[in-house]
């Protein structure tokens, strides 16, 4: 039988896991390798989490009436600078969520940061088939729904950037896109 929290190949009358400490339930099955084939989750699962978590913060955001969205005070004279405009988002997205969160089975959201001309997204995927995963595949995927969300369109059109950056847990195996305003024109 294995660990269901490491994968660790565990002995039948076995408590404690001896790699991560976990506690082991006695109704764990025995797994062949055809079934940890089966079940590596498919990345479009955690694509698709993210994408739901962005669009689910923007919308309460925008029900709130706090949307990322042009003021009368922001202009360029004395307005709100593009970096301030990313320091003040990246603030607001943290302060609205505990990080990190575990979003799905396989993906952890680590961190968000503001960089010189963007706001960047840090991820961790966990139990992928990293054979077919690529920057074109997250770049396309994530994309049209990026693109169709008018507070991510406002702050490409401020010149602010939006990256995701995707580490594979176990793997040296890494991802970064990045999408800016010509993405959605």
């Amino acid at each position: 039988m294995r660990c269901k929290n490491c994968k660790n190949e565990l002995s039948e009358n076995t408590k404690f896991c001896g790699k991560c400490g976990q506690k082991i339930d006695t109704v764990t099955k025995v797994t062949s390798k055809k079934d940890e084939s089966e079940e590596k989750k498919s990345p479009l699962v955690g694509v698709i989490t993210i994408v739901i978590f962005i669009v689910a913060f923007v919308g309460f955001r925008y029900l709130t009436q706090e949307a990322i969205s042009p003021s009368s005070n922001l202009n360029t004279q004395g307005g709100v600078s593009k970096s301030e405009l990313i320091v003040d988002t990246v603030r607001e997205i943290k302060s609205a969520t505990a990080l990190p969160i575990q979003l799905d089975e396989i993906t952890m959201w680590n961190n968000v940061t503001a960089q010189p001309s963007a706001i960047r997204y840090h991820y961790t995927l966990s139990d992928v088939d990293i054979n077919s995963l690529s920057n074109d595949y997250f770049k396309s995927y994530l994309g049209p729904i990026l693109c169709e969300n008018q507070d991510t369109r406002y702050l490409l059109d401020q010149g602010i950037d939006m990256e995701y950056s995707y580490l594979v847990r176990g793997s040296v195996q890494s991802y970064f896109v990045s999408f800016t305003k010509a993405d959605c024109l």
